[in-house]
């Protein structure tokens, strides 16, 4: 078994995991079932999101 300063980093890196893990569970749960809303809508508004935040093309400001 491991011990020591091993044993201390490996649980670390397992805890940080599954708490990514869990905060993703529930943020798909917050959108899908609160938010009701379908994966195509969600995809949607990520590219919408997206093309808004592109940086304007050269010579078509103003």
């Amino acid at each position: 078994m491991v011990t020591g300063l091993p044993a201390l980093l490996f649980g670390f890196v397992i805890g940080v995991a599954v708490s990514g893990i869990g905060a993703y569970l529930a943020l798909r749960s917050f959108v899908y079932n609160e938010l009701d809303l379908t994966k195509e809508e969600i995809r949607t508004a990520v590219k919408h999101l997206s093309y808004e935040r592109m940086p304007p093309e050269e010579g078509t400001e103003g």
